[in-house]
């Protein structure tokens, strides 16, 4: 497929304006926890989600952590047709779950089962036939070549020409993770393994089968007792079918025909590259845990956070990835924050922690755009306002324009 067909990667931490979109039916604010609570100025957090709803979000909900607390929040509607967006709605947060299944692969290191030079043919003979030296190391940091298969299941015309109907022969029915290699399979191969950075979903459900194959176990089970429920993320789940438990964010796309709900978006579409729904206070819960050492070695999450090899130039470790931050350090240098963000059909999500996870923010909306010319919601704001509320005392700010990402300077949303 031509990849000028893929939905569009739109751009984190640039500081752009965008013009005022939502109806006043999308500008109800949710019950939010008390801001006295949060221990610093949350005035600018909610300003720039009031914003994110003038631009076009149906609903949002947000995590803000610092040292002197933390502040949780929603703001427009869960579902226009029931009511507003609560703090602990869950979203689906689409790409942030590649950080946790290469912590998942990390573990299996940690453990001594593997190493980062394990193969494919090593754990599941013949997946992946002639490419079976790719290693865990290649797949993580999109470093392998392998193609994604996935963009063969999306309408082959221009994303900004999609309706809803075009997006739901796609994205409903249910695809096995087998089948989602068999169509990786189908395509050339990008570069040979090492010499490249692509992103590639295919690889993380190769991870995620290599995963089931070594333990035995599902990776929804996997997922849920090796980092759910040790991160304390009570309300997260790797969903597999068109049925999510429990309140969540109906996911909207806005259209040229206008705004839509997909109710039946299918999360097995990504399987272990994107299926995951979890609340924004789970997700800071989740990097909290993952930097403070507490589902992996120091040692090893170090190296999750090191860009190596091809990886380097785009700034991409394993499962995550670093940009520069708001504020400065100690030292008076920019600072590096590190995380993901997620592209889901209806949703777009962010996640983003310093090394020492004293500061995190952690966002997702519903509404997503599938116009040519429609701005998106200015999610970089809120990530802006997040981190400058809770800079460290007398840290001067970073000027937003020198702000930059994994992709040389401009971060983009991913499926």
């Amino acid at each position: 497929m031509n990849p000028t067909v893929h939905p569009s990667r739109r751009q984190l931490f640039l500081g752009t304006a965008v013009a005022a979109l939502a109806t006043p039916a999308l500008m109800t604010t949710a019950a939010a926890a008390p801001p006295w609570k949060a221990g610093f100025d949350t005035g600018p957090v909610d300003a720039a989600l009031a914003a994110m709803l003038r631009d076009g979000a149906v609903g949002v909900t947000a995590s803000v952590v610092g040292p002197r607390g933390s502040y949780l929040t929603a703001v427009g509607r869960r579902d226009l047709q029931k009511d507003g967006a609560k703090p602990q709605d869950r979203a689906r947060i689409a790409s942030i779950t590649k950080a946790m299944i290469a912590t998942l692969v990390m573990q299996r290191i940690e453990a001594g089962q593997w190493t980062l030079r394990t193969t494919i043919d090593q754990v599941t003979p013949g997946l992946y036939p002639g490419r079976g030296a790719v290693t865990v190391s290649q797949l993580m940091n999109h470093t392998s070549g392998m193609p994604d298969g996935l963009y063969r299941l999306l309408p082959e015309t221009p994303w900004y020409t999609w309706t809803v109907q075009d997006l739901e022969r796609a994205v409903v029915p249910y695809h096995s993770e087998e089948e989602l290699v068999q169509l990786s399979r189908s395509l050339p191969w990008e570069f040979e393994p090492g010499t490249g950075w692509s992103y590639s979903n295919a690889g993380y459900v190769v991870l995620s089968l290599m995963l089931e194959a070594a333990t035995g176990s599902r990776i929804q089970d996997l997922i849920r007792d090796r980092v759910f429920k040790p991160a304390g993320m009570h309300h997260s789940r790797l969903e597999e079918s068109t049925l999510v438990r429990g309140r969540y964010l109906l996911p909207y796309g806005r259209f040229s025909a206008g705004l839509a709900p997909l109710p039946r978006v299918n999360p097995s579409i990504f399987s272990g590259a994107g299926g995951v729904y979890a609340t924004a206070e789970d997700v800071t819960n989740f990097t909290g845990a993952l930097m403070r050492g507490e589902l992996l070695r120091k040692d090893l999450v170090d190296a999750m956070v090191t860009p190596v090899g091809a990886a380097a130039a785009r700034r991409y470790g394993y499962g995550l990835y670093l940009i520069t931050g708001p504020c400065r350090t100690a030292a008076g240098a920019p600072e590096t924050l590190i995380g993901h963000d997620g592209a889901g059909f209806g949703t777009l999500s962010v996640s983003f922690t310093t090394r020492d996870a004293s500061r995190r923010v952690a966002l997702a909306f519903t509404g997503r755009p599938y116009v040519e010319t429609g701005p998106d919601p200015d999610m970089n704001a809120v990530l802006v306002a997040g981190f400058r509320a809770t800079c460290p005392a007398g840290s001067a700010p970073v000027p937003a324009p020198g702000l930059g990402s994994a992709a040389g300077g401009a971060g983009f949303f991913r499926l």
